[in-house]
């Protein structure tokens, strides 16, 4: 025996939303990288997730040009270029997870999941 249909079409949409959700999460977060060079030192190259966590970071011709103070000075530098851009990127990868169909019954999804 079967739940009544407005049970089982809520229970689709509730599925369905999960599903998008698991979208979103991966798009904006997990899946998402930003990588940028400060404006002085395009050899130094810090990459960001989406949650704003250093994962890699490459440095060509770097520690025997510059001193330890002025390294720290130009990672810095490129790691407040990453974050610039990241809300943005972030936003960006969010909605275009959701699906066009999905979107007007969403509302505000930048406010609601926090990018901005």
């Amino acid at each position: 025996m079967g739940f009544h249909p407005d049970v089982e079409a809520f229970l689709a949409r509730g599925a369905e939303l999960g599903e998008m959700l698991e979208r979103v999460q991966a798009a904006a977060f997990d899946d998402l990288r930003v990588r940028r060079a400060g404006a002085d030192e395009p050899n130094l190259l810090p990459e960001i997730d989406g949650y704003g966590a250093l994962t890699s970071l490459w440095m060509e011709g770097i520690v025997g040009r510059y001193k330890a103070r002025e390294i720290e000075h130009i990672f810095m530098a490129a790691v407040a270029e990453c974050y610039a851009v990241l809300g943005d990127r972030r936003s960006d990868a969010a909605r275009s997870a959701v699906p066009d169909a999905l979107r007007p019954s969403l509302g505000d999804l930048d406010a609601d999941l926090g990018l901005g």
